[in-house]
């Protein structure tokens, strides 16, 4: 991403860096430690099946096969991949027994189990284990045979087991959590929010002077920026849910950072919302804007304010983001009351320079105009922008959604009060 027409190497390389993920490679000491210990549980499973009772020991290939599908990186999702997992064994065994006991042979009789498990695993409940229901019904037929009932009681017992193994194995080597990855994926889509909306007042006031022309993709770049960090930031919150490791001290009372991400596709939504508008208020060769100088220069003004006041509020350094990657610390969450104050401060004259902005608007002679609404929109998307940035911190809640209006009704007739004053 080149915001600006002719970028030095440095911002170049700090531009690049803020689309890039921190996480470029599948492999990690995570992904070590979950493959350890997914085959810890297989070979465990398989040495425990052979001791299975009764005709269960006949299948202890089952076991591990168990074990490896109820590995997953959260606790949490290894139980809920082990029952529906289960779950989807169950409804194909019992599909392949039901048509089982008509009188057809083996190939008559794959035709409709195949069919129902391919549309019983169309229901979304069954999650994980949806895929499971046609090929259980296949096994249960095809391999189990004439004995496919003690195949079926071999085949989900050794599974159970074997899932049973798996999320003890889970429990007991949890999966580390980790909370600086999700603060720094934060920390970078924030920084990339400052660093755009100074480019959009650059160009403002100098049209010409950055890749205006590239604003839709930018957006697109946005978007995408977020739901990767929505992606990291969710699996930091899903590994830290049930986690042995989260009752450390260390860790107690640490935030994956949910509530900041809220706050982030918010601002993230308003910046697109407001960029898609300003295109409109450029000439087509991008050589001037169609308003006034005056609307123009208190516009630039009121974008470079509300960039300041993100910048404060997130603690967005000005220094090379190349010098975050080396950080041990994770980056702060949480304002102390001097920077409260300043943020407050800066978005008072923030919210001053969106009023300057209202009253140009209402001056001037283009008004009820197409032109006159984009700005219109361009200024409601900043005060929308300061009003997520100031009201709810990083590490606290959103606030409640406001319940439905419904118009009160009176005893003397149906409909508002409007209504009956229009009658």
């Amino acid at each position: 991403m080149r915001l600006s027409s002719q970028p030095s190497s440095a911002s170049r390389d700090d531009d690049d860096s803020l689309l890039r993920p921190w996480h470029n490679s599948t492999i990690n000491s995570s992904r070590l430690l979950l493959a350890l210990k997914a085959a810890l549980a297989c070979m465990l499973a398989y040495m425990v099946a052979p001791f299975m009772p009764g005709v269960v020991a006949q299948y202890p290939y089952y076991a591990p096969l168990g074990a490896l599908v109820a590995m997953y990186p959260s606790l949490t999702g290894s139980l809920r991949t082990a029952g529906q997992t289960l779950l989807g064994l169950g409804v194909g065994m019992i599909l392949a027994l039901t048509v089982q006991l008509t009188p057809w042979p083996v190939v008559i009789t794959l035709f409709p189990a195949i069919a129902l498990g391919v549309i019983l695993a169309g229901v979304r409940r069954f999650g994980a284990g949806a895929d499971y229901i046609p090929i259980t019904a296949l096994f249960v037929l095809v391999v189990g045979g004439p004995n496919a009932d003690n195949y079926s009681l071999g085949y989900i017992v050794q599974m159970a087991t074997g899932a049973t193994i798996g999320l003890i194995v889970n429990y007991v080597v949890a999966q580390p959590v980790d909370f600086r990855s999700a603060s720094l994926e934060l920390g970078r889509i924030e920084r990339l929010m400052v660093f755009y909306l100074r480019d959009v007042a650059m160009e403002v006031r100098t049209p010409g002077s950055t890749s205006r022309t590239d604003w839709v993709e930018v957006n697109y770049q946005l978007a995408s920026v977020a739901a990767e960090v929505r992606g990291v930031v969710e699996a930091t919150a899903s590994t830290a849910k049930g986690n042995p490791r989260m009752m450390l001290p260390n860790k107690k009372g640490q935030d994956p950072g949910l509530a900041r991400l809220i706050r982030v596709e918010h601002v993230s939504f308003y910046m697109r919302d407001l960029t898609d508008a300003l295109r409109r208020l450029f000439a087509e060769d991008g050589s001037h804007m169609v308003v006034p100088a005056d609307v123009s220069r208190e516009l630039e003004r009121t974008l470079r304010a509300v960039a300041e006041v993100m910048r404060v509020a997130w603690k967005v350094d000005t220094e090379s983001f190349s010098t975050m990657t080396t950080s041990l610390s994770i980056v702060p969450l949480n304002l102390d009351d001097e920077e409260k104050d300043e943020v407050q401060i800066l978005a008072a004259r923030a919210r001053a320079r969106v009023s300057d902005l209202s009253n140009v608007l209402e001056d001037l002679e283009m008004r009820n105009t197409w032109d006159h609404w984009w700005l219109v929109t361009v200024g409601t998307d900043l005060e929308r922008v300061l009003q997520v940035v100031t009201t709810h911190g990083a590490s606290n809640p959103p606030p409640k959604p406001r319940r439905s209006f419904r118009p009160r009704r009176t005893a003397q007739g149906s409909g508002t009060q409007h209504e009956r004053r229009l009658r």
